[in-house]
């Protein structure tokens, strides 16, 4: 007669290499997990941004993306802005939101740190009318990886993935 079981060693050996590769996989996957959310972040900024770009051109309106509190990382808005002010005002038609972004930080530099306004023709402009160029940096805490959106002066934008000193 043949025996298929296993024994309580087999079993106890087997559930120990199990424990072992589990813990030596979760590290991994955290860190998979984080560079998937700060890829997710810029992407979203970026397509936000790109969306009012043509917007602007396909509308021959002025578009404005802006931010409620000078943190990219708490949401947007995109809306058509009538009076080239930089801020919505009542009566401007609202065209999308970008979401909350969890624990991502999003940063723009003294040019964009509240809003990126798109011209009827593409580029970047700032409320005097002046071409609006910057830097929008996507990081999280602790993590030396960073994507940069930048905006050219014909109001192109562009991710690269760079590294970073600390977020």
């Amino acid at each position: 007669m043949e025996n298929r079981g296993y024994t309580l060693f087999e079993l106890v050996a087997a559930l120990a290499i199990t424990a072992i590769l589990s813990v030596s996989a979760v590290p991994a996957f955290y860190n998979l997990l984080q560079q998937y959310r700060l890829r997710s972040a810029g992407q979203q900024l970026f397509h936000f941004l790109t969306s009012a770009r043509a917007t602007a051109v396909m509308r021959s309106k002025q578009i404005t993306a802006e931010n409620s509190d000078g943190d990219w990382s708490t949401g947007a808005t995109l809306f058509e802005d009538d009076n080239g002010n930089g801020a919505q005002d009542n009566g401007e038609a609202v065209l999308l939101r970008l979401g909350n972004q969890g624990n991502v930080q999003i940063q723009g530099n003294r040019w964009v740190a509240d809003y990126v306004m798109f011209a009827p023709d593409g580029s970047a402009q700032t409320t005097s009318g002046a071409f609006q160029v910057g830097t929008i940096t996507v990081c999280q805490a602790g993590y030396n990886e960073a994507y940069q959106l930048i905006i050219s002066i014909g109001g192109r934008v562009r991710m690269i993935n760079t590294e970073i000193e600390e977020c």
